[in-house]
């Protein structure tokens, strides 16, 4: 028969400092993907208050459940070295968490410092045709270069559209008001819907704010304050034609 050997790997760290950072904390980062494409699907014009009450509900659960999860490891395998129960509860973001979960980490501890992130996902939803990370859809059609040559490709979820509604002819100005793109949204949409996300997630969040090629310096400065008042860890803002 066939033996096969499992060898547990040991990755270096180049700095002490930075392996005792990492084991003392054991920081992971879960986030999600295709949060655009599945509020097309809902019916929901992403940005809209409509939208900003359902993510708002959304993340608090995931905030809730990964914040349990992490807790029932503590009491498994243990809290992470560094955990400190009467400071880690003074957190600003652990304060927000529900009464429940709060009194889990009082008795249990925490298995990671931090659970939570929203990274760009960009091939991986690209290869899986979906809206990446927590973006909308940049546009409908875009143009793939391979083997065969360059041709256009329309995003999936707009050609199944289509074709559930031929009489439409295919024409994306007759898409409804609920898809929406990323250059059609308002900067500040962008803002509203990365501070929601924020308000549940204890990293930082991958999240670009497009802004049109007029955009002039003083309004990137207000962009740059809202998302600030409104508690974003950091923003991107990029604005169209700016490379």
């Amino acid at each position: 028969g066939i033996v096969i050997t499992l060898i547990p790997l040991k990755f270096p760290y180049f700095f002490p400092q930075n392996e005792d950072v990492q084991k003392g904390q054991r920081r992971v980062g879960m986030g999600t993907m295709g949060l655009g494409e599945m509020l097309i699907r809902m019916g929901m014009r992403y940005g809209s208050p409509e939208s900003l009450e359902f993510i708002d509900e959304l993340y608090r659960f995931i905030a809730t459940e990964a914040y349990s999860a992490s807790a029932n490891l503590s009491a498994e395998k243990g809290a992470f070295p560094k955990f400190d129960k009467e400071k880690y509860l003074q957190g600003g973001f652990v304060k927000k968490l529900p009464e429940h979960v709060r009194a889990h980490i009082e008795e249990k501890g925490m298995r990671n410092v931090c659970v939570l992130t929203q990274a760009p996902t960009g091939s991986t939803g690209t290869m899986i045709g979906t809206s990446t990370g927590i973006e909308p859809y940049y546009s409908w059609t875009y143009w793939r270069k391979g083997r065969l040559g360059v041709n256009e490709v329309q995003e999936r979820i707009v050609a199944e559209y289509f074709r559930q509604h031929p009489e439409l002819e295919s024409q994306l100005d007759n898409l409804p008001d609920y898809f929406v793109s990323a250059m059609e949204l308002a900067p500040k949409e962008h803002i509203q819907v990365q501070a929601a996300i924020q308000a549940w997630t204890d990293s930082s969040i991958s999240k670009t704010a497009n802004a049109p090629n007029h955009y002039s310096l003083e309004q990137t400065k207000e962009l740059y304050e809202y998302a600030y008042e409104l508690g974003c860890k950091g923003v991107t803002i990029y604005r169209d034609g700016s490379r």
